[in-house]
């Protein structure tokens, strides 16, 4: 990809909200929350505020460095950029691995 190329802006909001929103969800959230309620009790509903601002917090940075660097590639590039391609191909071999292990 060239220096003057740009990425297509064919994403609305609505698509991007439902690809975040999926992938934050997954299968995985689904699996352990009602063992967690059993053995936490009550306290519980108080680890998912916690869990979702120090989710804001990760979403505010990504978009941040997605608003910075507009390029494909999402974590891979971002590693790369900073601090070079072996550890950006494990950001994207890792990146890979959990999105392929949350597919199960």
């Amino acid at each position: 990809m060239s220096g003057d190329e740009e990425l297509a802006k064919d994403l609305g909001p609505l698509a991007a909200l439902t690809i975040g929103a999926g992938t934050m969800i997954g299968a995985g959230i689904f699996v352990l929350p009602g063992e967690a309620a059993v053995a936490a009790g009550p306290i519980v509903a108080l680890s998912f505020v916690v869990g979702g601002v120090i989710s804001l917090f990760t979403a505010m940075s990504a978009s941040e460095l997605g608003t910075a660097m507009p390029k494909a590639g999402g974590s891979y590039y971002y590693v790369n950029h900073a601090l070079g391609p072996l550890f950006g191909s494990i950001a994207g071999w890792g990146n890979w691995m959990g999105l392929a292990f949350a597919s199960e």
